[in-house]
This record gives structure tokens, sequence and C-alpha cells, in this order.
């Protein structure tokens, strides 16, 4: 998850489409669509684009200009999750160990360090478990391991791809093996895995289609868990 651009937008389409696939997930298992979801999604959106002010200052410390930035937009996120949740806040307050864990492991071993990028995707799978504590108050844990390691398998799908390499395409396969365990004692439906049967043709086989093509394929697959999630969970 690169940080692209002079600006301070981040521009990590896969990082929004996550973020996205999972928030409606939280609303689509939670069988309703509160207004609040707007700002809460509005807030979150802030959140994660933080991470672009935060890189720039990691790379120059000295710019404090970068810093400020990433302060005023976490700041305004968490003003409006405040506002939003009220009464609910210290529920929430265990959840704040994975932004915690991302930044300082972002900061540690960089972004590209591999559980940085799998703690990156768990915390935008968090976004599953506010939408749905707006409707179902309380912290949904089984709904974050559904979230959590469907979308956490593409950064092993995503290593297998570049790097070729024998080890990372069985890597690849064992989490797919893994997170389905993990459903199984959660009580989970495999069904809702199915779409990673692609990660698993891809590592077998290593095919070859245009980017915009796998593009396209990463959101069929997307759409297609969040309506098996919404069929099953």
């Amino acid at each position: 998850m690169k940080p692209e651009g002079k600006g301070y937008i981040l521009k990590e389409y896969g990082s929004w489409s996550v973020l996205l696939v999972a928030f409606i997930t939280g609303l689509a298992v939670a069988r309703e669509f509160p207004w609040q979801a707007l700002p809460v999604f509005g807030s979150l959106g802030l959140l994660i684009n933080s991470k672009q002010a935060f890189t720039k200052w990691t790379r120059q410390p000295a710019d404090r200009k970068h810093l400020v930035v990433f302060f005023g937009q976490i700041t305004v996120g968490a003003i409006i999750l405040i506002a939003v949740y009220s009464r609910g806040i210290p529920q929430l307050l265990p959840l704040l160990v994975f932004p915690a864990a991302y930044l300082l492991m972002n900061r540690l071993a960089g972004e590209h360090f591999i559980v940085t990028e799998l703690l990156g995707f768990a915390l935008l799978s968090l976004s599953a478990v506010l939408s749905k504590f707006l409707v179902v108050d309380g912290v949904d844990v089984r709904l974050f391991v559904a979230a959590a390691l469907y979308f956490t398998a593409g950064v092993f799908k995503v290593k297998a791809v570049l790097l070729r390499k024998t080890r990372d395409r069985v890597l690849s396969v064992l989490y797919i093996f893994f997170a389905a365990y993990a459903y199984r004692r959660f009580h989970l439906s495999l069904l809702i895995l199915l779409p990673l049967a692609e990660n698993i043709i891809m590592a077998a086989t290593l095919y070859k289609v245009r980017l915009q093509t796998t593009g396209w394929i990463e959101v069929a697959k997307s759409i297609t868990f969040l309506l098996l999630m919404a069929w099953l969970f």
C-alpha cells in the first residue's frame, strides 16, 4: 500500500475499495442503513487518508507540516466518531490496538513489511464492525474475523504474483487453508471464502491477465464476498 502523489490524498484504490466493501458488509449483515453511517464512513475515510501525511512525515521528519496534517485528520475523524457513538465509545476503545500497532509497525519496519500490510487490511476490516455497531450495540468479533481473514488473503496473493517465488505461492494457498480453519472455529460458513478459490488458481498457475482485468476480478470477488456475507453470516 504505497502512497502516491505530491498532495495529501491517498491514492491506494485497493485500500479504499476494501474500506467501502467492509463497511457495506457490516450494514448488510445488520439489515439496516442508519443515517449515521454517512458521517461515520466520512470519518473513517479521513482516518485512512491520514496515512498519506504520516508516511510523508516518516520520510521527512523535519517537515512538521506533514505531522500537522496527520494529526488534523485524526482529530476531525475522532471527533465525528465520538459524537456518533457517544456512550458506545468504551466498548470500541480496545479496537484502538489495531491502528496503534499498524502505525508502530509502519514506523519501525516500513509499510511493505508483511506484518504491517496484514495489520493494514485488518484495520480496514474494522469498518465492518463499526458500521454494524450503529445498528446492533456491541462489537461483533465474528464479523471482524470473517472480514479480516478474507481481505488479508490479498496480501499473500499480491506477493505471489509479483515475486513469483514458490515460497510465496505456497504461503498464499496455506493462508487460505488457515482462514478456512479459523472460519470453522468461529462457526462461519466456508462458502463465504469461495471467492478466494481464484487466489489458489492464481498461485498454482500464475496465469497472466491485463492489470485492468485483474482489478475487475478483485471487484467481482469483493462483491461476491459481500453478497455471501449478507446471505450466510
